[in-house]
């Protein structure tokens, strides 16, 4: 983390990036990806979710498994539903925040910030992984694209956190993991950015990036950067 202390009196509002910024959902994805190749008795996991990084569907589409499942010889709609079924079932029981999360987010909130969500999943997802991650009740507003119109990049989600909150841009935190979708727009609407490098699986997006911006490896480094070494230092949880 950067030897720099941005005192709370100069801002209003956090918002954060919700998957792989407040949740491990990378992790919780895997998982869910090895269940449904262990149902079916074949296949590789590793290439199951691979298939949900190759940008032809959105990164949570049930196009991507069908795909596999047609690729390896699976066919019908009965191994198609119940590969859904199980994926989502647990992604879901398996998506865990990171640690200290809650308390660093309760921290925030006593020193009179308001808190967003701006997140791609949509509203359903997004409301499931804030309950599963018991996080849920620390949100002042949760702006998903079936809300905003758009996802992310595009800066309508963060307009829209803004305007709820009604928080100006300069007076405001933007907190992600995605130097793309979270830190450039961020910076392109006058926040200050803080890339979660802790939860960054773009390495190759972020050495290319020449874009300034603070970063922690830890969920707990945002108390002493935002709060100050006090706050820190009184952190036992974190």
């Amino acid at each position: 983390m950067q030897d720099l202390l941005v005192r709370d009196d100069m801002f209003d509002a956090i918002l954060f990036d919700l998957d792989n910024t407040l949740v491990d959902f990378i992790s919780a994805k895997q998982k869910a990806c090895s269940a449904v190749i262990e149902t079916l008795g074949q296949g590789d996991p590793d290439i199951l979710f691979s298939y949900f990084r190759r940008g032809r569907y959105g990164f949570e589409d049930y196009g991507n498994i069908f795909d596999y499942l047609s690729d390896i010889g699976v066919s019908g709609s009965r191994e198609y539903l119940m590969s859904c079924r199980i994926y989502e079932e647990v992604k879901l029981s398996s998506l865990m925040p990171y640690s200290g999360i809650r308390v660093i987010l309760e921290r925030l909130r006593r020193a009179g910030l308001s808190l967003g969500v701006v997140t791609d999943a949509d509203s359903d997802h997004a409301s499931k992984r804030l309950e599963k991650a018991k996080i849920a009740d620390l949100f002042d507003v949760v702006i998903t694209p079936d809300i905003s119109g758009n996802r992310k990049p595009h800066p309508s989600s963060f307009i829209l956190a803004l305007d709820s909150l009604r928080a100006e841009p300069f007076r405001t935190v933007c907190v992600g993991d995605s130097i793309r979708r979270d830190i450039e727009p961020g910076r392109r609407l006058g926040m200050l950015t803080v890339h979660a490098g802790y939860g960054d699986w773009h390495p190759d997006e972020t050495i290319a990036s020449t874009i300034r911006t603070l970063r922690v490896d830890h969920p707990g480094e945002l108390i002493p950067l935002l709060l100050g070494r006090e706050a820190w230092a009184n952190s036992d949880n974190l």
